[in-house]
């Protein structure tokens, strides 16, 4: 039963690769024939976002470099944080240089946040936790997981289940850190379910794994030995670095304490070779580890020497005083950045309040000055004057709509000049024939009021005639 599960698993796993394939050729084909900047860096994405995250492939440098080329020709904040996350994953996924991939996210953040893009913030934020997970700074790690929770784009946005999945993939790793089976494994399945939906082999092998190693913790070893053997039976489909470490560092230690030498040694050698290839020092850190218990375990003391050394030498080079310098430094820039940021949309909100309050106070009194010369029954007033006064009432309500409604404006059209005009051109247009219809009438009443005025002022003579 167990070999036809594994058959399915196989089949099924090779028909969605092929159908990703031919997604993937597609794009390319697309792309070739575009002469449209944006619609380039959208496809370039899309077939990043392929190669990447559903296929479970590694990332190009070149197709990045691409992306930022067109960012910057473009001038678009929103497309250069989304340029500058993908370079940074590069880094961190590819070449195991965390250090590096964090300079390019803090880079993006800032970007990410003024074009308001909820998507690209919540992507970097759970791409900083993965940095730091791989640093084995767990608690960086969960809270910018968290704050990728919280900074999820709305439920109706099409890539909500690829960010959603993300997060459900940073809780389930911080659980499983955490020796906490029971919440690792809600966090797990749930991250299994979420990529079906997106259906990325990628994430399904790494939500199998996670499952595995929550049973595992559990010392619910049957139901592990069954995730696993799913995980294997798709393990060739998936290239992606990351993944592949993820699974190893769970299943090399799980063969080890089975006493399964000659299997882990199979897979430690496949990870080196694989962190070789790639120049990624977090893979062969990992796998000279391993082979050093192997060598162990096996009481050959020259060869568990010899990869206890390279371990020390890989060891200093990624966690060496320069490099947490440098982690440690970019940490606290990117916290004054937040705290300087807080405080000025706190400054500006006060600013706002104070400027609504005098365009409110200015309406107040030229209304009032409006009513009062319509209304007095003493003066005749000059017709020029209320129209005057008209001219800079609306000004002002133009204004105090203006202050109101500027952060809406701001949020709707993500800061976009163009779109900004247009809305401010819409409110205008609204009020200026309002504005007419009310100087029409106040016009109206005033010659009426002067009449009143002059007829009651010759009554008034015409009776002092008479008396005379």
């Amino acid at each position: 039963m167990r070999k036809l599960i594994i058959l399915f698993c196989f089949v099924a796993s090779i028909q969605v690769a092929f159908a990703q394939n031919k997604y993937a050729d597609s794009l390319k084909t697309v792309l070739a024939n575009t002469t449209n900047p944006l619609e380039g860096f959208n496809l370039l994405t899309k077939i990043l976002e392929n190669q990447s995250f559903i296929r479970g492939g590694n990332i190009d440098s070149a197709e990045c470099v691409r992306l930022l080329q067109i960012a910057q020709q473009l001038k678009n904040d929103s497309l250069l944080a989304a340029s500058y996350n993908w370079i940074g994953s590069y880094f961190s996924f590819t070449k195991g240089d965390n250090a590096t991939a964090l300079e390019y996210y803090f880079k993006a953040l800032p970007l990410a946040e003024k074009a308001n893009n909820k998507r690209r913030i919540s992507s970097l934020d759970f791409d900083i936790s993965l940095a730091y997970y791989a640093l084995q700074n767990n608690k960086a790690a969960v809270q910018y997981v968290r704050k990728g929770g919280d900074d999820l784009p709305d439920k109706s946005h099409p890539l909500y289940d690829f960010m959603l999945l993300q997060y459900q993939r940073g809780m389930a790793t911080w659980y499983l850190s955490a020796k906490q089976p029971d919440s690792a494994l809600y966090f797990s399945q749930a991250f299994y379910e979420t990529s079906r939906r997106v259906n990325s082999i990628a994430q399904r092998f790494n939500a199998l794994a996670s499952i595995a190693d929550a049973y595992t913790l559990s010392d619910e070893n049957e139901l592990a030995d069954v995730y696993i053997k799913k995980v294997i039976a798709i393990s060739d489909s998936v290239k992606m670095i990351p993944i592949k470490l993820k699974f190893s560092n769970y299943y090399i230690p799980a063969l080890l304490s089975k006493g399964n030498i000659p299997e882990a040694m199979v897979q430690a050698k496949q990870l080196f070779t694989l962190g070789e290839s790639n120049s990624n020092n977090n893979v062969k850190l990992a796998a000279a580890g391993f082979m050093r218990r192997i060598f162990d375990s096996l009481h050959n003391k020259d060869s568990a020497y010899y990869y206890s050394r390279m371990e020390a030498s890989i060891n200093a080079q990624i966690f060496s005083q320069n490099n947490i310098n440098k982690i440690q430094s970019l940490a606290f820039n990117e916290q004054i950045r937040l705290i300087e940021e807080e405080a000025k949309k706190t400054e500006e909100e006060q600013r706002r309040k104070q400027n609504i309050q005098y365009a409110l106070l200015a309406l107040g009194i030229i209304s009032f000055i409006i009513l009062f010369l319509m209304l007095s029954r003493r003066h005749i007033t000059n017709t020029k004057l209320i129209q005057f006064l008209g001219v800079v009432a609306l000004l002002l309500v133009f204004e105090f709509l203006n202050l109101l409604l500027h952060p809406f404006l701001e949020s709707i059209t993500h800061h976009s000049p163009v779109l900004m005009l247009l809305a401010l051109v819409c409110i205008a247009a609204l009020l200026v024939p309002l504005h007419h219809k009310l100087e029409k009438w106040a016009t109206h009443k005033l010659v009426e009021k002067n009449k009143q005025i002059r007829l009651a002022s010759a009554k008034k003579t015409i009776e002092e005639l008479e008396k005379k």
